[in-house]
């Protein structure tokens, strides 16, 4: 059983959707589970890790930064573990002093104390959708299949830069804490290499194109049918696109995998969770911009029905069963127990 220490005083309703991930399930859901795999102690002296309770671009942005390196030394002057959790799309670089849990960043730049999350994802099955998964059986073509935001007009990459400008220059007058960006229109990306497989024999596609974040959808009955849609899209298909959005990753990778579909995933220099244990290969299909046709054909190749089929059995129980929050956290606290 893992001990943690957090400062329970900032744990407040108003900090409900900013708090470390693992935190949300212990505080405000109050899970049953975890606590076979953890023990929250009143001490610092008496913890293993110390957990810094809030996202670490709040206390950036809010002028507590002080308060965020004192809790931080302190952890580390008693020779405790220190775990920081860095939201948002970017997320932000801290010293290999610290273990740092974020959604995305670059693999190349991040150091070996930065975990990747998954975007942690709700079945849709139990949520949206109507019947009983099943899996996909194989065509002669492999059917990829796409629903989101993807366009090819000069006024969406004059949008998107100027998008970009904005946080650049946050960033350069230290407004925005987050990691340096290089400029990538991903919606102008996504559309262009979309087209490139549109244009292939080899592919079968079904691709549906929004100019906007979930079709523009301003009400509940609006985003359910445009979440209906999309996830009915994945279905029906046995493969997805899947390219990073404004952060070095994608919820669509994950989405599809709860699914039980196979993503093809375009490597931007991309860390998936547990990159060092998870044999990813196995769950997908990971190219470059340059070679992602060609390997989606000799993937569907390569492989017979009934490994199609066991490629997805094992998608969605890898999904359901180590991507969950509660999951991702009980097997950290298993490898540190057991270091």
């Amino acid at each position: 059983m893992l001990k943690f220490y957090t400062l329970t005083q900032e744990i407040t309703p108003e900090h409900r959707r900013r708090i470390f991930p693992l935190l949300f399930d212990w505080c405000y859901l109050e899970d049953a589970e975890l606590r076979n795999h953890f023990q929250q102690v009143a001490t610092l002296e008496e913890a293993e890790v110390a957990i810094l309770p809030i996202d670490l671009g709040y206390y950036l942005k809010h002028g507590q930064k002080k308060e965020e390196e004192r809790f931080i030394q302190s952890a580390k002057e008693a020779h405790k573990k220190v775990w920081v959790y860095s939201g948002g799309d970017f997320g932000t670089t801290l010293s290999e002093e610290v273990t740092t849990f974020r959604l995305g960043g670059f693999h190349s730049k991040m150091n070996a104390n930065t975990n990747v999350m998954p975007s942690f994802i709700n079945d849709p099955y139990e949520v949206l959708l109507t019947g009983t998964w099943f899996p996909l059986t194989k065509t002669e073509k492999p059917t990829i299949g796409f629903v989101g935001n993807a366009e090819g007009s000069f006024n969406k990459w004059l949008k998107e830069f100027l998008i970009y400008g904005k946080q650049s220059l946050n960033r350069l007058l230290k407004k925005d804490p987050t990691d340096w960006q290089s400029f990538f229109p991903s919606s102008i990306i996504r559309f262009q290499m979309l087209q490139k497989i549109k244009e292939s024999s080899r592919v079968q596609t079904d691709f549906i194109y929004r100019n906007k974040y979930r079709a523009g959808a301003t009400n509940e009955e609006e985003k359910r049918k445009t979440s209906l849609a999309f996830y009915q899209n994945i279905e029906k298909n046995l493969y997805t696109f899947c390219l990073r959005g404004s952060g070095n990753f994608s919820v669509r990778f994950y989405e599809t995998l709860m699914m039980g579909r196979i993503p093809l995933l375009i490597d931007t220099d991309v860390r998936l969770p547990f990159h060092d244990r998870i044999q990813w290969h196995q769950h997908c299909v990971l190219a470059t911009r340059e070679n992602y046709i060609e390997k989606l054909v000799d993937f569907h190749q390569q492989h017979s029905e009934q490994e199609l089929k066991k490629i997805q059995e094992s998608n969605r129980q890898l999904a359901k069963e180590v991507l969950n929050r509660k999951a991702y956290f009980i097997a950290i606290s298993k490898e540190i127990m057991s270091s």
